[in-house]
This record gives C-alpha cells, structure tokens and sequence, in this order.
C-alpha cells in the first residue's frame, strides 16, 4: 500500500490544495482583473522558488490564497508570501511554523495594522527577532511613520505605526533579499 497508494494521495491531496486555492485567490483578486493565466504564471514562479527553499509549495499556495482575502493583490501577496519565507529562513524556523505565522499576519493585514498580539504570533513562531524589527522600523521611517525607538519594540506597537502597507513593503524587500533564503 506504501508503495502504491500513499504517493498518488499525497499527490492527490497537493493538487486538490492547488485548486481551492487557486478558486480563492481568482475570487479575491478578479476586481484587480487578475485571470487564471495570470494566477498560474505567478504560481510556477512560487513553485520554482518554493524549490530552492525548505518551504512547501502547498503551503505558500494556501497562505497566498490567505493574503489575497485580506485584501493583498496577487502580486503582492506572493511578494508577501516569499518575504516571509526569506525571513524564517534567515530565522532558521521550519515551515509549519512560517505557515502558521504567515497565516496570523494575514489576519493583521486585514486588520490594517499589526498589534502586539499578532506580534507575539511572530515571535512565537521564531520570527521576530531582532534583524526583522530593524527592518520593519528603518522601512516605516522611509514612509514618513514616527516610530518610538526609545521604548522596546513590543512596546512601540501601541502606537499603531507598524501598519499593513509597512509590514507588506517589508517583505518585498525581504522577498528580494536572496542572501536569506
């Protein structure tokens, strides 16, 4: 049965994953005139990519899928969803963590600005270390924020800076950061 039945599921399972979140990411992205092919071509490139990490296609799949609910285009939700392979690389976390806090700073997307309770998810997953907040800061300050650097970064949060745009443009830059991966 191992031999025969397990790898076709497996499969199976991978696929129909890629579907749904195919179906959910065309119905989150179509008022930006997303199309299939477009979904597609973005999805080979994450595959090409998920293949020179330890991150699983499938995963990175769904979590798009995520980002685009939260109101991300497709671009820059696969933007999103590289930065944050790139830094749980460079964090050295395992993908079910990276999935798991991919997943919660979809639900601070949404929200627009991430608390301190999405941080901790961050942290928690062993994502929030030290080289993340200066880079998330250094890019808020590029954008004009006032950030509080006087008081510890879990601290600052209150203050409402670290906002959707900022954490997602981050992660453009982390996406682009092949010294992480």
């Amino acid at each position: 049965k191992c031999f025969t039945l397990d790898p076709i599921m497996d499969g199976f399972s991978e696929y129909e994953l890629k579907m749904n979140s195919i179906q959910t990411i065309l119905t989150n992205t179509a008022k930006h005139g997303t199309t299939l092919e477009d979904v597609n071509g973005a999805l080979n490139k994450l595959n090409e990519y998920s293949d020179k990490t330890i991150y699983n296609f499938a995963q990175m799949t769904d979590n798009i899928g995520k980002a685009t609910a939260a109101g991300l285009t497709l671009e820059d939700s696969v933007k999103f969803v590289q930065g944050m392979s790139n830094v749980a690389a460079g964090f050295g976390v395992d993908a079910n963590a990276m999935a798991g806090a991919t997943y919660q700073m979809t639900q601070a997307l949404s929200a627009g600005v991430v608390k301190l309770q999405d941080w901790v998810s961050m942290e928690r997953a062993g994502l929030g270390g030290e080289m993340l907040q200066e880079e998330l800061i250094a890019m808020a300050k590029g954008m004009g924020k006032v950030v509080d650097t006087s008081v510890p970064f879990r601290d600052s949060l209150k203050d409402g800076w670290l906002t959707a745009e900022v954490f997602t443009k981050t992660m453009e830059k982390m996406a682009a950061d092949e010294a992480l991966t």
